[in-house]
């Protein structure tokens, strides 16, 4: 059995959900941030959570699984009804990956070079994450 890589906070004001992502993820880790997240998901009512604020700046997508785990999310909030999803700290893979996946899709996708900028579009969120507190 293989150890969790990777590392995640998830932080919820509805209607916004805030997920940070550090670390290059193994499938034991996604499987992990999968299970918590529906587990926090849960306590919510259907369409109370339709906005996404993903924080990339630190996330490694060096492997497959976390390239799959990423398809795997989007769709996933693509299929609980989300949006709008505000991707933070964007490389040439991600926007890449990304736009394959927005391209097909009616949720809303904003790209952000980093948390400064998305805090300049979005003041009232600071703080609203320990990760937003910039």
């Amino acid at each position: 059995m293989f150890t969790v890589h990777g590392q995640w906070q998830i932080d919820i004001t509805p209607p916004n959900v805030f997920v940070n992502l550090v670390g290059a993820f193994n499938c034991e880790g996604m499987t992990a941030l999968e299970q918590e997240a529906r587990r926090m998901w849960r306590k919510y009512d259907p369409g109370q959570l339709y906005c996404a604020v993903i924080n990339l700046s630190e996330f490694e997508m060096t492997t497959v699984d976390s390239i799959d785990a990423l398809k795997d999310y989007f769709v996933d909030m693509e299929r609980r009804g989300y949006r709008r999803i505000d991707y933070i700290g964007i490389n040439a893979l991600s926007r890449k990956i990304i736009s394959e996946l927005c391209s097909q899709s009616d949720i809303q996708v904003q790209l952000y070079l980093d948390v400064a900028t998305y805090l300049s579009q979005h003041p009232t969120n600071r703080g609203a994450a320990q990760w937003l507190s910039e």
